[in-house]
């Protein structure tokens, strides 16, 4: 991809790009109903002496919606143009949830610029759990069902130790921290996870991963993410317990083990 290529990418789709910190380049994927900074704050604000470069999916962010159904090439596209527009030729990709599905189809579509892949949490098929769950996270977000989606949300991005521990007003928090980022396109977003089966690239993926898994993710099933460990050169580390959305201790051991694997590239 030349840079004239990426930049008519990005101007096509109006994405939003973050781009944080100096040094090498490293392009981010994010999850669904999810964000840049909402999924990789914690990653941006640990790990020095990297370029953090991601966009948003249409419909977060300040990337406008998608006329039609969103794909897994059109967001792998963008990951990879908003990289290479900022100069960049060979970079790792962070995926975080659907946004591993992306990552491992930029590492397909563009071998020429992937070096590596960090995939969290990641959705490598959605099954009928995922489908299940996805789905009514679709119908809350379209009918703007807000209170019972960010119930239900709550509910399957936490451990159940998580949960368990919550205080009411911390659910009621928690809640509204929800409420305040759901994007106007989760419901577009929640629609292509439900499509989402990369399985048959992963024997093709000739790039060093690593594979975070949460040992309680009850959103994408922890046998789901562990099917990233087909991937030739890659290796599966698991967190016992965590849930989706990793607990601030949980997040401070991921920055660890991402900066870990950036830093062995």
């Amino acid at each position: 991809m030349y840079s004239e290529q990426a930049a008519q990418i990005l101007t096509e789709t109006g994405s939003h790009v973050v781009d944080r910190g100096t040094g090498p380049v490293v392009a981010l994927a994010h999850g669904a109903g999810g964000g840049v900074v909402e999924n990789f704050g914690p990653l941006m604000d640990a790990v020095g002496g990297h370029r953090f470069v991601g966009p948003y999916w249409p419909g977060a962010g300040g990337t406008p919606r998608a006329a039609a159904p969103l794909e897994l090439e059109q967001l792998a596209d963008t990951v990879v143009a908003a990289a290479v527009e900022r100069g960049a030729e060979r970079f790792p990709v962070v995926g975080i949830s659907l946004g591993a599905a992306v990552a491992v189809t930029a590492a397909l579509r563009h071998p020429e610029h992937v070096s590596a892949l960090v995939l969290t949490v990641g959705l490598a098929r959605a099954d009928v759990r995922v489908r299940a769950t996805s789905g009514a996270f679709r119908a809350l977000a379209a009918a703007g069902a807000t209170d019972a989606l960010t119930a239900l949300v709550l509910t399957a991005v936490s451990s159940d130790a998580g949960l368990r521990a919550l205080t009411d007003e911390d659910e009621q928090a928690a809640r509204a921290g929800i409420a305040a980022t759901i994007p106007p396109g989760m419901p577009d977003h929640m629609e292509l996870v439900g499509r989402v089966d990369v399985t048959g690239l992963l024997s093709g993926i000739r790039v060093p991963t690593l594979a975070v898994v949460g040992g309680g993710d009850r959103l994408v099933p922890p046998e789901i993410s562990r099917e990233f460990g087909a991937i030739a050169d890659s290796r599966v580390i698991e967190y016992p317990g965590a849930g989706h959305i990793f607990t601030p201790d949980e997040a401070a051991r991921w920055s660890g083990d991402v900066a870990e694997f950036l830093a062995a590239r």
